[in-house]
């Protein structure tokens, strides 16, 4: 039996191009999924609260709990759907045009709204590293879950910086050994 116009044009592709393409293709749809949350760190802060005077209090922790935090994600969404959108439009025209020169257009459409809608199914939420402080105040006990590593903290001391009457940005006391 004599192999399909789609079986002879598979076969033309390079298994070097194709393993490269592949790694690429992984690299970069990695780097474009998930956002980090770093945005959301006591210690990350908006233009806006800048340069601005911020009530700042002493406290007291007393125990350091791992959590993870559930941060948006559609930023890395957006992102992921144009890259899934130019891959698959790349992808496409390769293969229409390997199938037959006249197919590379078709194929390149085809190719970045399937890319496009692969790359649409990601999250718009994602969980990132956090942790639940427990510390006091005033001589009571509370709790505060942030966005941040178990290593930047340590009992005793810090900052907590409020902006609102119910934030609690408790800065980090300690460094990570990297």
């Amino acid at each position: 039996m004599l192999p399909t116009k789609f079986e002879q044009a598979i076969k033309k592709i390079n298994k070097r191009e194709l393993v490269l393409s592949t790694v690429i293709l992984f690299c970069l749809t990695i780097s474009a999924c998930t956002t980090t949350g770093d945005k959301y760190r006591a210690s990350s802060y908006r233009s806006t609260q800048v340069n601005q005077k911020q009530a700042a209090e002493v406290i007291e922790i007393i125990a350091i709990l791992p959590a993870q935090v559930e941060v948006d994600n559609t930023e890395a969404q957006k992102k992921r759907q144009i890259l899934g959108a130019i891959l698959g439009a790349a992808g496409g025209a390769a293969i229409g045009n390997a199938v037959g020169g006249n197919n590379t257009a078709a194929g390149g459409l085809l190719g970045g709204a399937a890319g496009a809608v692969v790359a649409s199914t990601t999250e718009n939420t994602v969980l990132v590293e956090g942790v639940t402080l427990t510390f006091v105040q005033d001589s009571k006990t509370y709790s505060s879950s942030q966005v941040g590593r178990a290593c930047e903290f340590k009992p005793g001391r810090a900052v907590m910086i409020s902006m609102r009457a119910d934030e609690t940005r408790i800065q980090p006391n300690n460094s990570c050994a990297e």
